[in-house]
């Protein structure tokens, strides 16, 4: 990565002082949530997080993008809607 690429992560949960930060791949990654900004730390927030020399994320570093986790939310709308319209409802036989 180049010295100025940054990396997408979503928080997924808090766990005391710590953060469960997913990636793009599915990855989680823990984090002291004191490292990150306090506007970092909520459920849900879609980070931009910059990354450094040995491809280290600089989570103090990181920011909120409220866009791209817009996009994402109608993404998965979108993806949602597509699969209601495919089930023919009632219960499932096996």
């Amino acid at each position: 990565m180049t010295k100025d690429s940054s990396k997408i992560f979503v928080v997924d949960r808090r766990e005391g002082k710590i953060v469960v930060l997913v990636d793009d791949d599915g990855n989680t990654t823990e984090v002291e949530a004191a490292s990150l900004p306090p506007r970092c730390r909520r459920e849900g927030t879609v980070l931009r997080v910059p990354i450094g020399a040995r491809s280290v994320p600089l989570w103090s570093k990181a920011v909120s993008d409220p866009a791209e986790k817009k996009r994402r939310l109608a993404d998965a709308t979108a993806r949602l809607a597509k699969l209601k319209r495919k089930d023919p409802g009632g219960d499932v036989t096996l």
